[in-house]
């Protein structure tokens, strides 16, 4: 009889063991999935509080440059705006940033000028900017082709009919790009190179002059053929000491540098340099939940109204 009680207990105790394991069975990929969903909500919260963060700093930055405005109306490295702010403390975070000047980099959507005088100086610079950090750059043309209201291929350059044969298939924007980034889709244009090239590069969407207060070295020797890099760096002398409060200024320290009359008359006027800035870039990053978010906007000044033309967020690794 004990016999019999003994092998009823392990015969039970091995139904139940099977229930255990069959319950776990099911019940695991609903705990995984549960736990799955919690995690997204977390980085869902998270990222919207520091979105809101971000958006908030925006907000600051705004607030700032109309300031700036009301204060002077040249625009240099010395000036507040070009600070960067250290990382702020919020609730369960940080946040810091800075601005950039969106006009001290080349504006890629010149390339579109229908002037073929102005659109062959403007290609010149890109491609002296590529010479100026040894990079090989035959995309230019393609480039210039991406951007402009046409679809007519120019010399060296790709339209619709070229990306139509490609995998995959695609037509060329014929419209200034609103991000550097969309460069990708251009034929000959490499991950690498443009990721070189980025801190030089612009799109904004009208014709804007370089601010020769803020533009970094590179893009400095790219603005004219015979800018040395001597030359180059008297102009960045100026901007850390003595910021130029008219491009007058400028031609003056050309010439007294041996740069003759009709090369400096081609580079210095309103259309090709400023001292001031409509446009600016935010970069801010937020360290929240365990994780870094970084955002950046493009900003532009006009008077006393500042608009936010384009932002974005990404979580970095």
């Amino acid at each position: 009889m004990s016999f019999v009680r003994k092998k009823q207990r392990g015969v039970a105790l091995l139904m139940v063991l099977m229930v255990i394991t069959t319950l776990s069975a099911l019940l695991y990929p609903l705990w995984q999935t549960q736990r799955m969903a919690l995690v997204r909500a977390q980085a869902s919260q998270a990222q919207l509080q520091a979105w809101a963060v971000l958006i908030s700093t925006q907000d600051w930055v705004k607030s700032a440059l109309k300031f700036d405005a009301q204060q002077s109306q040249t625009d240099s490295l010395q000036e507040l705006w070009a600070q960067p702010m250290p990382p702020i403390p919020f609730d369960g975070g940080t946040i810091g940033g800075w601005l950039d000047d969106a006009q001290g980099r080349l504006n890629v959507n010149r390339l579109a000028n229908p002037d073929p005088v102005q659109r062959a100086q403007v290609l010149d610079q890109f491609n002296r900017l590529c010479q100026v950090l040894t990079l090989e750059c035959s995309f230019w043309s393609a480039v210039a082709d991406w951007v402009d209201s046409d679809d007519i291929p120019s010399t060296g350059g790709a339209e619709t009919a070229t990306y139509l044969s490609m995998q995959p298939a695609r037509r060329a924007a014929n419209q200034p790009i609103v991000a550097v980034e969309e460069l990708q889709a251009v034929q000959g244009v490499s991950p690498i190179i443009l990721q070189r090239l980025t801190p030089y590069l612009i799109a904004l969407p009208q014709d804007f002059p370089v601010n020769i207060n803020t533009a970094k070295m590179p893009v400095i020797m790219a603005l004219a053929p015979w800018m040395t890099e001597d030359q180059a760096k008297l102009i960045m002398t100026r901007q850390q000491s003595q910021p130029f409060e008219n491009i007058t200024q400028v031609s003056q320290l050309l010439r007294q540098n041996s740069v003759q009359d009709s090369d400096v008359n081609l580079l210095v006027n309103e259309r090709q340099l400023s001292v001031a800035t409509q446009h600016f870039l935010l970069h801010a990053q937020a360290d929240y939940g365990g994780r870094r978010w970084q955002a950046g906007a493009l900003i532009k000044r006009d008077g006393g109204r500042t608009l936010v033309l384009s932002r974005w967020l990404e979580e970095s690794m």
